[in-house]
């Protein structure tokens, strides 16, 4: 599975059994995650930029069958395309 088939898995699994709404509130737990994980990176890593910061977040281990697992990544997923840093 890629990344983008993780996400629509994830999409579609709080569709047929939760909710959108359920799935929005996950993903902004996430989003808060992803800006606090930022701002520890950025005093780090000052020369380092958000595309940099992204890109190595979304090489996690996506070579999972745990369906737990994939929702967890793909709610991390989704709120990683939802973050925009305050830069």
């Amino acid at each position: 599975m890629n990344i983008e088939q993780i996400k629509e898995k994830v999409k579609q699994a709080y569709t047929d059994v939760d909710s959108i709404a359920s799935l929005e509130k996950q993903i902004e737990k996430g989003v808060e995650r992803h800006r606090r994980n930022y701002r520890e990176f950025k005093a780090l890593n000052p020369d380092k930029d958000f595309a940099y910061w992204k890109k190595r977040n979304e090489e996690i281990n996506i070579n999972s069958t745990n369906n737990s697992e994939v929702i967890a990544m793909g709610i991390f997923l989704l709120a990683l395309d939802k973050f925009q840093p305050d830069e």
